[in-house]
């Protein structure tokens, strides 16, 4: 009690005791396994799961951390967001940063189960509901857009494994160029693009959200494969780091998925911040041939509802 003398006696404990309490306080490790860069400065964004910045009813998510001594939880903030598309988009989108401190699972988890053409491939097994959802690839690669929608059970929870190699190696030539990129927004939900998209539906109506935002379903990010780098604004076209990272992003596997003079086939706004990860080869094709994904594999990206 504060004010009150208390007679402490000293207890000597013995040398392999004070040794075991000490080593249970530095057992918490930290996985070096993925090296994912980010900007200093972004540091306090990449540290959160979560910064929701939704004109929307507050929503907060809970982290645990459970050990043998310490239970923590933590949440997180909401600002209002400006009224121009290009801030909002800018801002919400940042409500899901990706977490690369885990592992991600392994490619074994999502491999193609079963085929419907020669060319169409989708992931189910033999006790999949006939009406479930499945991912569809064509030519191998995983599509997600407003024709093919993924499964709100497909979920592998971060980017994967070879998109932070990529991206990793990107950076680093990056950085020796004397230019500075970060990701602001990797792997999303199903959940969490749902609550993303019915926000700005809210605000602009159905009809502008579809514009330059996914339903829930058929965004890019719930992949894995698909992040928004630095800035989530048409001016990122403009900078040093927009330009380098257009002209040789295809050299890392990366393409500039929704590129300019293409809405009207990819189904949203010019993206000169989102890459798709493909593969060195792939995304060198495309690149090389000058058009969206969609017109390089010969499908439509259209809603039917």
């Amino acid at each position: 009690m504060k004010g009150e003398k208390t007679m402490r006696k000293r207890i000597a404990l013995p040398a392999a005791a004070f040794l075991l309490v000490t080593a249970s306080f530095c057992g918490c490790g930290v996985d070096e396994n993925i090296d994912i860069q980010v900007r200093p400065d972004a540091a306090a964004v990449a540290e959160s799961n979560i910064t929701e910045k939704l004109p929307v009813p507050e929503v907060t998510e809970k982290t645990e951390v459970i050990s043998e001594v310490t239970e923590e939880t933590s949440a997180v903030s909401s600002e209002e967001t400006e009224p121009d598309i290009e801030t909002a988009i800018s801002e919400v989108e940042q409500t899901v940063v990706q977490n690369n401190t885990e592992a991600p699972e392994t490619e074994a988890s999502y491999t193609e189960k079963c085929e419907t053409t020669p060319e169409v491939q989708t992931q189910c097994d033999t006790t999949c509901p006939e009406s479930e959802i499945e991912p569809t690839y064509i030519n191998g690669i995983l599509i997600a857009n407003k024709t093919y929608p993924l499964p709100e059970s497909y979920n592998p929870g971060r980017l994967t494994t070879e998109t932070l190699e990529a991206y990793n190696k990107m950076y680093s030539d990056a950085c020796d160029e004397g230019l500075s990129i970060w990701i602001q927004s990797g792997f999303r939900s199903y959940s969490d693009q749902d609550r993303i998209y019915n926000g700005y539906v809210a605000r602009d109506g159905k009809e502008a959200a579809d514009t330059y935002s996914a339903r829930p379903g058929h965004s890019e990010h719930q992949t894995g494969l698909a992040f928004d780098l630095n800035t989530i604004d048409s001016s990122f076209a403009y900078t040093a780091e927009g330009q380098w990272v257009a002209e040789n992003c295809h050299k890392y596997g990366f393409i500039v998925r929704y590129p300019q003079s293409k809405e009207s086939i990819t189904g949203y706004k010019y993206e000169p911040w989102h890459l798709r990860y493909l593969g060195v080869e792939t995304a060198t094709k495309v690149y090389e041939s000058g058009l969206c994904l969609e017109e390089y594999l010969g499908i439509t990206s259209q809603y039917n509802y």
